[in-house]
């Protein structure tokens, strides 16, 4: 995924000198056991299998925009269900296009299947209207008949998007591990954790970001499509 906007980073560190919305952790959580890689067109996979021997779940790039439509995405999504690897599909939000014009252009390249993970939207612009936002996930909530998950840098969130994007929609956010510390909110459910983004797998070409789910094997499979 795009590098956040450096001033996310003062914010950041400025919040986690001054607060405590931060659980401090001496380590990533052995109890978080469920890992996995969030992909696009600019990784290359090299053998599934080795992949699958790190990730139990491949969450990839589909859609940005109004128009885009990731080269890759085809191939890693036929690819990561060949290889009994858990799949999501997410959409990058751009600033200045309808939620609807990208809702669609979401809805044409992604057909969820039964055993698949909810469809994701992942926010990184500060120019974001978040009212298009909700906008998106209302669209995608009533298309798929499931609550959409929304991306974003921990820190982002915090400064831009908490109290503004609807509370009934689940998190995946960064946060580096590097940090010692995990995403953590008292009025979001906080599922996924990316946790570097430049994370090394076996069967993946070069660096790929790494993300964990924040909660037990029976949680994982509730959250699946039926």
């Amino acid at each position: 995924m795009k590098k956040l906007l450096i001033f996310t980073l003062i914010i950041g560190l400025l919040y986690l000198l001054a607060t405590s919305f931060i659980d401090l952790e001496p380590s990533i959580n052995p109890n978080f056991e469920i890992k996995g890689i969030d992909i696009s067109h600019h990784n290359r996979i090299d053998d599934w299998g080795k992949v699958n021997d790190h990730s139990k779940f491949c969450i990839i790039k589909a859609t940005e925009g109004a128009s885009f439509k990731d080269p890759r995405f085809n191939l890693y999504w036929s690819e990561a269900k060949q290889n009994k690897i858990t799949r999501a599909a997410y959409h990058f939000f751009s600033p200045g296009v309808s939620a609807e014009k990208q809702f669609q252009n979401f809805k044409s390249r992604v057909t969820l299947e039964t055993g698949d993970l909810p469809p994701v939207l992942d926010v990184e612009r500060k120019e974001c209207d978040m009212n298009e936002v909700n906008k998106w996930l209302e669209l995608a909530e009533a298309h798929y008949n499931v609550k959409p998950i929304v991306y974003s840098d921990h820190f982002f969130f915090k400064a831009l998007m908490e109290g503004k994007v609807d509370r009934k929609y689940p998190l995946w956010l960064f946060v580096d591990k590097r940090y010692h510390v995990r995403p953590s909110y008292d009025n979001y459910d906080c599922l996924f954790w990316q946790y570097s983004q430049t994370g090394k797998v076996e069967g993946v070409s070069g660096h790929v970001d790494l993300d964990m789910f924040m909660g037990d094997s029976a949680d994982f499979e509730k959250l699946k499509l039926r």
